[in-house]
C-alpha cells in the first residue's frame, strides 16, 4: 500500500495520540478532525486513512479516530525499510 507524505504523517500522529472530531455548527456534517500536535484540519487526509483501513473512530467515542493495526504495520514496515 502507497501512502501519501500527508497521510503518513497523519499515522504518526495518532500512533502518538488520537485525533477528535469538533464540530462547527448544529448540522451532523458540519465538522473538522484536529490533533493536538498540529494546527491544521485532518478531516480530508483522515477519511482517506478510514477507507484504506489504516484509521477507525474509537469504539468508546465515535468523535475520536485512532490507528488500527493495520496503520501499525504500515508504520513498522516503513520503518523497516528505512533502517536497511
Amino acid at each position: 500500500m502507497t501512502l501519501s507524505k500527508p497521510q503518513l504523517r497523519t499515522l504518526r500522529l495518532l500512533e502518538a495520540e488520537p485525533a477528535h472530531r469538533v464540530y462547527r455548527s448544529q448540522r451532523a456534517g458540519d465538522y473538522t478532525w484536529v490533533h493536538e500536535a498540529t494546527t491544521v484540519s485532518l478531516t480530508a487526509t483522515l477519511h482517506q486513512l478510514f477507507s484504506h483501513g489504516c484509521a477507525t473512530v474509537s469504539h468508546d467515542n465515535r468523535d475520536v479516530a485512532v490507528i488500527t493495526k493495520k496503520g501499525r504495520s504500515v508504520l513498522a514496515a516503513i520503518a523497516a525499510r528505512g533502517s536497511r
